[in-house]
């Protein structure tokens, strides 16, 4: 492995969907799709996962940190288990979480300074 940048974008847009352009840039550079992109955890999205899949790009990425903690630390959503099957999630007490079947939008707040 040789760890050599091939591409790289300098830009002050938000980068949050600029995964997708790099990967396409890199595979023509390149030729071949047998590389390993490494991103720092601002492009962990899954649409952007997609586009590498799609692809056939592997990535290494670090998932970040919790962004904001629940009262009680123990029941972080990084503690709820995802069950594929039923579609439902187990949560620290183990009690069974399902769907109500709606989505929900969150709604804007306005922030009068």
């Amino acid at each position: 492995m040789h760890n050599i940048p091939i591409d790289f974008k300098v830009t002050n847009d938000n980068d949050f969907k600029g995964m997708g352009g790099i990967f396409r840039r890199s595979k023509t550079i390149l030729g071949h799709a047998n590389f390993i992109a490494v991103y720092d955890k601002g492009y962990h999205t899954d649409s952007e996962f997609d586009n590498a899949s799609r692809l056939g790009i592997d990535v290494l990425v670090a998932i970040p940190d919790v962004a904001v903690h629940t009262p009680n630390t123990a029941f972080d959503v990084r503690y709820f288990k995802y069950n594929k099957t039923a579609d439902s999630y187990t949560c620290p007490a183990q009690e069974t979480l399902t769907t109500n079947g709606n989505w929900y939008a969150k709604k804007k707040r306005e922030i009068n300074i």
